[in-house]
């Protein structure tokens, strides 16, 4: 007898020591594949799931007593871990955790529905709980079910009743009485109405002025039009069932944060680091606001002596001059000031976090704002997340025109490429068509053969001068259709008459390599475009990774009201780009200034990401249906033939503008060409070259200037 005791103590003892062994070893060989999906909920699992085998093997009478307790607790457990799955991202033992309770908590209380700690609703925390609650009922319902079928029967019964009292023919015959006198106002209503029409009408015969007409009037097809346009190609493919791509192929964020101890160490560093100069300030939590990238920390200025008395408020300037201090305190790169930080008393400084976190299309188009900024908007576009946490979305077709800079690999080419997204995901075919300039030959490519494109993707230089002559003609043309149909713009157009006329979104990748080739002709272009293109449709986002003045020209500057700023190697470019400081200051890889039309100061944004893979899902869902054909960009076939020269003397605005310097000049020399024509040495020379051939000018003579024939 002593011999099984003993054995079943050993056996015991064994399975205690395997089960700390195994745990131990899955917790240090697999601890951030562990931690990601269970979290603090491990503490319950291991606990329950060992204590359970152990008095299954060892206690098995013990268990079929106790299995009330141990349902119980089960469910409680399941629903603490639901309970624990709306907690916010932490640290948890140096592990990025999505909530305290890993994923397997997100997935019990957030799924299907995504929503993090930057977009979320009291249904989505409402819905969770319940979730829980109903766990805890199940398992109260296992254990006592004679009890919860008597709480159902009488709730059925209750329900009954109401059902019976609602059928009862006195309150039939009140709800006819309702409805009659509803409808009897109903009818006096409509014949108000249609007076009011009638007088609207009439109104219309006398005077000229137009209604006024919403931005997404230009996505409803115009059944019944007051005015008859002449027919275009678009007519079939409008009646074609076009497909929007799910929005699922696309990548969902990870869900990340700042931790609340960073927030309160940085707030301490900071108050102490300024508190060492004098400088008295204040940081309070309200006004600390976390955003994917940076985090910024409102600064609240102190006063200097007593208040009571007359004392004066800490300077502004003494906050701004400890600048470098302050980067040293934190162990930051660069520290960005936002002085004040607008709609409110407090200097912002923006810290860099220490786990930036990653940022995709799904942040932004899976927001609420996102929903009803789409429908309201013409052309929309999801931009990043900003510095508070929000979602920043813009429309096209209200900034009108956008200018994009920065370095090498700061994350132009990605913006440019969640603007096409954006379009792609939202519009169709009819709504917006695409003209893509590429020098680089490698970032738009990937788009040719989708049905948006309005032209294929250039990537010659010489041919892009071709295409935006084009396009001048283009526009022109709609300002003709718009001019007969009595209207001002494209929304008025598409809203009044029974044909559509798509926007016309005009991208350019690479700036500096088309203004290499001939700055004269493509400025000239480009600034056209920019002047006239808003009211037939017409919309630029051009970006380039030089933002200098010869690149970007005062012209070109004065024509792209929006801009956007990414990281720039100094500030001069940054002056360049958005007329002052602080791009330089940027952090790269998404981190972008951003300066709409409406606004005074740029917004700092984290900008979205995509990958290659997600690119490729989309265009091949616009590959694959088959549409009908849909009209494309008329080329001037002069323009388009193979014996057309950008340098062809007969048609180069830049020659004729020569001869009319020769004609005030005695001498001409390459250099003065430069500096009046404002072009690039190897243009210059090749005008002097052919004024010489010409007769216009004699020989040259080393370094001096040629005579004027």
């Amino acid at each position: 007898m002593r011999e099984i005791i003993n054995k079943k103590l050993t056996f015991k003892y064994l399975y205690i020591v395997v089960s700390i062994i195994l745990f131990a070893i899955a917790i240090t060989i697999f601890r951030e594949y562990i931690f990601k999906i269970f979290g603090a909920s491990l503490i319950f699992i291991f606990s329950f799931i060992t204590s359970f085998f152990y008095i299954l093997l060892f206690k098995f009478k013990t268990l079929i007593k106790t299995w009330k307790i141990f349902t119980s607790i089960f469910f409680i457990g399941i629903s603490i871990i639901t309970f624990i799955g709306i907690t916010s991202p932490i640290n948890l033992y140096g592990v990025e955790i999505n909530s305290l309770g890993g994923e397997l908590s997100i997935l019990m209380a957030r799924k299907p529905f995504y929503w993090n700690q930057y977009d979320y609703s009291y249904f989505h925390i409402i819905q969770s709980f319940i979730r829980g609650i109903l766990l805890i009922s199940f398992g109260l319902f296992i254990i006592y079910p004679k009890f919860f079928t008597k709480i159902l029967k009488k709730l059925i019964k209750k329900l009954m009743n109401i059902i019976n009292i609602i059928l009862s023919d006195s309150t039939l015959k009140k709800i006819n009485q309702i409805k009659n006198k509803i409808l009897q106002l109903i009818n006096k209503n409509t014949k108000i109405v249609q007076n009011h029409k009638d007088e609207v009408k009439i109104s219309k015969n006398n005077t000229d002025n137009t209604p006024s007409i919403k931005e997404n009037d230009a996505s409803i097809w115009n059944n019944s039009p007051e005015i008859k346009a002449p027919k275009n190609e678009y007519s079939s493919a409008i009646k074609f069932n076009w497909k929007i791509p799910d929005k699922n192929i696309l990548e969902i964020a990870p869900l990340q944060g700042v931790s609340q101890s960073e927030i309160n160490e940085t707030k301490n560093l900071i108050e102490k680091s300024l508190d060492q100069y004098g400088i008295d300030v204040s940081v309070d939590s309200e006004d600390v606001k976390s955003g994917p990238t940076v985090t910024m920390y409102g600064v609240k200025p102190g006063w200097k002596g007593d208040q009571k008395s007359g004392a004066q408020r800490v300077r502004v300037d003494t906050i701004l001059n400890r600048e470098k201090d302050l980067a040293l305190a934190l162990a930051s790169p660069s520290l960005r000031f936002e002085a004040p930080v607008p709609g409110e008393s407090v200097v912002g400084i923006e810290v860099p976090n220490k786990k930036p976190q990653k940022v995709t299309i799904r942040s932004v188009t899976d927001s609420v704002d996102w929903k009803k900024f789409s429908k309201d908007s013409a052309l929309p576009v999801p931009l990043g997340i900003g510095t508070d946490g929000n979602p920043i979305m813009c429309d096209l077709a209200k900034m009108p025109h956008t200018l994009i800079a920065g370095s090498t690999g700061s994350g132009k080419s990605v913006c440019m490429n969640a603007i096409i997204t954006g379009l792609l995901m939202t519009l169709n075919p009819t709504q917006v068509r695409m003209i893509m300039l590429d020098p680089k030959r490698v970032e738009l490519t990937p788009y040719q053969g989708i049905p948006h494109l309005y032209n294929p993707v250039v990537v010659e230089t010489e041919r892009a001068i071709i295409i935006l002559k084009s396009l001048v003609s283009e526009m022109m043309e709609r300002f003709k259709l718009l001019e007969e149909a009595g209207v001002k713009n494209i929304s008025s157009y598409n809203a009044k008459t029974n044909q559509r006329m798509p926007y016309l979104v005009v991208l350019v990748d690479e700036l500096a390599d088309l203004m290499l080739t001939a700055a004269g002709e493509i400025e000239r272009l480009l600034v056209r475009l920019a002047q006239l293109g808003r009211a037939t449709g017409v919309h630029l986002v051009v970006a380039t990774q030089r933002p200098s003045v010869d690149v970007v020209t005062g012209l070109i500057k004065a024509n792209f009201p929006s801009r956007i700023s990414f990281s720039v190697m100094s500030q001069i470019d940054s002056r360049t780009i958005l007329d002052s400081p602080g791009a330089e200051k940027l952090l790269g890889k998404g981190d972008m200034l951003y300066l709409p039309v409406d606004r005074a100061k740029p917004t700092r944004i984290q900008g979205v990401m995509l990958t290659d893979i997600e690119i490729e899902k989309i265009v091949q869902h616009w590959k694959k249906q088959s549409g009908p054909d849909l009209p494309e960009l008329s080329i001037n076939p002069i323009q388009d033939s193979p014996d057309f020269d950008i340098s062809d003397t007969g048609d180069d605005s830049l020659y004729n503008n020569a001869l009319q310097l020769t004609e005030s000049q005695r001498t001409l020399s390459v250099s003065l060409l430069q500096r009046r024509l404002r072009i690039g040495y190897p243009r210059a020379a090749r005008l002097m070259d052919e004024l010489e051939e010409n007769g216009v000018v004699g020989p040259g003579d080393g370094g001096k200037p040629r005579q004027v024939l």
